[in-house]
């Protein structure tokens, strides 16, 4: 068979609700397994499988039924059972890193497999312990520590420390490893947050940088593992890639290489968004080739690509009765008695506030599905959407607002009036004057700063800007939307799945289950699929 008449299998672990995966779909590869320890999101895995069950452009109507919320996922499977169970079948929903996770993802794979060396293993460890987010909630506050007496501090940054380094999610790259020692993919893709270049291993477990430590193990995997082969044999190394367009190749000794050429910014490569992850590409030390790195796009789409022509919502009032007259009298009312007269940009409030008594009066807060008659997508005049929109959804899905508490909503509206005459998202200390009303409800907020520029959360609201890329969509999404504020101020809300999804460069026809914050959870640990597939190209054109 030529490479042409064949899909290339793919295993993708740590699979989350499939990003990685969709964009090596669309690259021709076959996904035969996708490993995840999150229910919901096994069930948008799940899902999604049963749609590419079917040729492409020939997904059955019962599918957009479903989706737009019809029929259930059990009437999808009673009507199409063998391809519901073959969607089921390629899922595992385990936690690696147990025994009894391990020994089920190694039998699935097994039984997928067969023997086969020729796939390609994907997926990336869980982040959270390499972020820098993540570190500095689990580390704890520098300026927390600031006010305790130094003994005080010593004993609370030991123990902080102690939790941290003993979080599981630090080693979790070895069942990575343990799985290219026993399998022998012929190539690996590795993704990572950009933290994974800075975090630091435990010194009483390896020394050193944890990037160095996983480059070390994936160029010799049986090293850090012991793992034999499925048959019993000592398996090879592999050679590692990057895909940066100014350095493809990581060879020569990791101690002294950077996680910087490894770096892969998703905004140069046609993704609508400013997220930067480590990516890696290994090649089984008996075979030839590398892949080439990526070319940049001319085509840099920004927030009003994606997200522009998305039917206008307001958001929610919580905790109050949530009426359209009410949401209007919450914004009108705090902006005339507290801060309309005494700002710069008057003018630009007065017209938005306009704007929500007249025609936005009667907005609504959007549904699971909004029909076609509120769609206004024109699609095919949008070189982004023109690869995300499909017609037979019939408008536009999981287009929904959350409630906030009326002191955020004037937050909401000040920061995005102010961010479109900045053209960035504002600070705090683009509010003197009047911060009482704007900042955050933090007793820290400039608790030993010397200026309001030196105070902590400077971007506790931030919003996003119409004619750049967003910044990085991230899980927090699903706690709140104080980082993701829509950017026109006569909408006064934060983003929704759906929007959040086109920043991701997800399809329109893809699908997240459960409640509203588990599908912002998903979204946000995505990988972009866009990116996924330019990188899968690049795997493909090894024809393996």
């Amino acid at each position: 068979m030529t490479h042409k008449e064949i899909k290339v299998p793919v295993i993708d672990i740590f699979a989350g609700p499939g990003g990685l995966g969709e964009g090596f779909i669309q690259a021709g590869f076959n996904i035969l397994l996708s490993a995840e320890m999150d229910s919901t999101a096994c069930a948008t895995l799940t899902l999604r499988k049963f749609f590419h069950c079917f040729p492409k452009g020939n997904a059955p109507e019962a599918y957009y039924r479903c989706i737009r919320g019809e029929i259930s996922t059990a009437d999808l499977r009673d009507e199409y059972p063998q391809e519901w169970q073959a969607a089921s079948n390629s899922i595992a929903n385990v936690e690696l890193g147990t025994d009894s996770g391990n020994q089920t993802l190694y039998q699935m794979i097994d039984q997928k497999l067969n023997g086969n060396r020729n796939f390609v293993l994907i997926g990336g460890p869980p982040c959270q312990a390499y972020s820098l987010a993540g570190r500095s909630r689990m580390l704890g506050s520098g300026q927390k520590i600031q006010k305790l007496s130094k003994d005080e501090a010593i004993s609370l940054t030991a123990e902080l420390a102690t939790h941290f380094y003993a979080d599981h999610r630090h080693t979790l790259y070895l069942e990575y490893l343990k799985i290219l020692c026993r399998y022998q993919p012929a190539l690996f893709v590795l993704e990572n947050v950009k933290g994974m270049g800075s975090a630091k291993a435990s010194v009483d477990a390896v020394p050193g940088s944890i990037f160095s430590n996983i480059c070390h193990g994936l160029r010799n995997p049986y090293d850090a593992t012991g793992v034999l082969t499925s048959d019993g044999k000592k398996p090879s190394g592999y050679r590692l890639y990057t895909l940066n367009m100014l350095e493809n190749r990581l060879d020569i000794p990791f101690e002294i290489r950077s996680a910087q050429e490894c770096l892969l910014r998703s905004e140069d490569y046609g993704v609508p968004q400013t997220r930067h992850r480590i990516i890696i590409v290994g090649v089984r030390s008996d075979l030839e080739g590398k892949p080439q790195p990526l070319e940049k796009s001319s085509f840099r789409p920004t927030v009003r690509d994606a997200i522009g022509n998305m039917p206008r919502l307001r958001s929610g009032l919580s905790k109050e009765k949530d009426t359209s007259e009410n949401w209007v009298e919450a914004i009108c009312s705090q902006v005339k008695d507290y801060l309309l007269g005494k700002t710069s940009i008057d003018k630009i409030l007065e017209h938005e506030i306009e704007i929500i008594r007249g025609e936005n009066k009667d907005l609504n807060r959007g549904a699971i599905f909004i029909n076609n008659e509120q769609d206004g997508s024109n699609a095919e005049h949008n070189e982004l959407l023109k690869d995300l929109s499909d017609t037979r959804i019939g408008g536009i899905l999981q287009h929904q607002t959350r409630g906030h508490m009326r002191s955020d909503l004037v937050r909401y509206f000040l920061v995005s009036a102010l961010g479109n005459s900045l053209k960035r998202s504002p600070t705090l200390s683009d509010w003197q004057g009047h911060l009482d009303i704007i900042k955050p409800d933090h007793k820290n907020i400039t608790a030993g700063a010397s200026s309001l520029k030196t105070a902590a959360h400077q971007d506790r609201f931030k919003v996003q800007v119409w004619d750049r890329p967003s910044s990085t969509v991230v899980s927090h999404i699903s706690k709140d939307g104080h980082y993701f504020i829509h950017p026109d101020p006569s909408q006064c809300r934060s983003l929704t799945v759906r929007e959040a999804a086109r920043l991701q460069t997800f399809p329109d026809n893809y699908f997240f289950c459960g409640n509203r914050t588990q599908q912002y959870h998903q979204v946000g640990n995505a990988v972009p699929v866009l990116l996924a597939k330019k990188i899968a190209q690049k795997i493909y054109e090894m024809k393996i």
